[in-house]
Parts: C-alpha cells; sequence; structure tokens
C-alpha cells in the first residue's frame, strides 16, 4: 500500500509547528530507504538534525514556528516536503522550496524508484508571482529594467553578492 505523508503542509495548506513536528515525528519512524542521486544512503537524520539548523525538516519547523505561530510575515515562499511512502518505507521525498514561487529542489529516492519517470507533487505553485510584473503594476517599473535586476539578484554568480563558501 503506498500513502503521501507532508512536513510542514496538509496538503493544501502551511500547518503550525507543532502539527509540523507531529508531522516529523511520524515521518522519522518509518525506514528511509532514501539514497541521494549517486546511490548514497540518506538517513532521517541528514534530513532533521537538531543540531542544524539548516537540515530540511529543520527548517521547515523553523519556519512554521515564525510564519504561522508567530504570525510573521515572511519574504521567501513555505517550504515543504512530501513523503511517499510504501510499505512502512519511505521511498520517496521531494522538497519544495523557493522565493517568488516554490520548486522542487530534491527529489529523493529509494533504489527501485531511481531514474524512473514519476510525476511531482506540483509541477506549478498556483500562488506564484512575478516579481516584475509586481514592480510594474504597483510602482510602474518597465519589467525590461526591473527583470535583468531582479534576475541578477537572485544569481549566485553575481559579483558583489554574498557567496556561501560550501557552494563554491
Amino acid at each position: 500500500m503506498t500513502t503521501t505523508m507532508f512536513v510542514g503542509v496538509d496538503g493544501q495548506q502551511t500547518v503550525s509547528g507543532a502539527e509540523t513536528e507531529r508531522q516529523i515525528a511520524a515521518v522519522t519512524a518509518l525506514e528511509c530507504a532514501l539514497l541521494t542521486e549517486k546511490g548514497e544512503p540518506v538517513t532521517w537524520l541528514d534530513m532533521n538534525d537538531p543540531a542544524e539548523p539548516r537540515s530540511l525538516f529543520q527548517y521547515v519547523l523553523t519556519d512554521r514556528r515564525i510564519r504561522v505561530d508567530q504570525k510573521t510575515l515572511m519574504a521567501d515562499r513555505p517550504a515543504f516536503a512530501v513523503v511517499t511512502v510504501h510499505d512502512g518505507r519511505a521511498v520517496r521525498l521531494e522538497y519544495y522550496e523557493g522565493h517568488d514561487q516554490l520548486e522542487c529542489t530534491y527529489d529523493l529516492r529509494s533504489a527501485e524508484l531511481q531514474g524512473k519517470p514519476l510525476p511531482r507533487f506540483m509541477d506549478v505553485d498556483p500562488q506564484a508571482y512575478d516579481p516584475a510584473a509586481f514592480l510594474a503594476e504597483l510602482f510602474g517599473l518597465p519589467p525590461e529594467i526591473t527583470r535583468p535586476v531582479i534576475e541578477g539578484l537572485h544569481d549566485p554568480d553575481t559579483p558583489g553578492l554574498y557567496r556561501d563558501p560550501e557552494r563554491q
């Protein structure tokens, strides 16, 4: 039997920090059959290391505590994970994050699902927006000027922007 579990959402909207914690506990109770694209095993500690706030589940949990529990407006879209479960094993994990639109940035799979064409939980973010169109509508700024600036700001190779040493 195959089911779907979520971390950070209920399938349609974001959930509280307490609900996210419950979801993380339920997911990490499963056998983790996930591998990297290179075939290396992934552990739940890789995904949910309390000592590492940038681990995927900890990042989502912190976001929910701030965004939902403290009702704080945030610029980035709310990241979340979708876990496909088969016979008590986590066989796929899709992780969605983004600023203007959510995108699947990780699609970890078990050995039997590696390389197979599978549909994504979300192909297109229905709440995505075009920041250049937003600036044109709100301030009258021409998209042909703002779009290259916005794209440059999102490009990690743009001179003068902070570079994460791990990405170099």
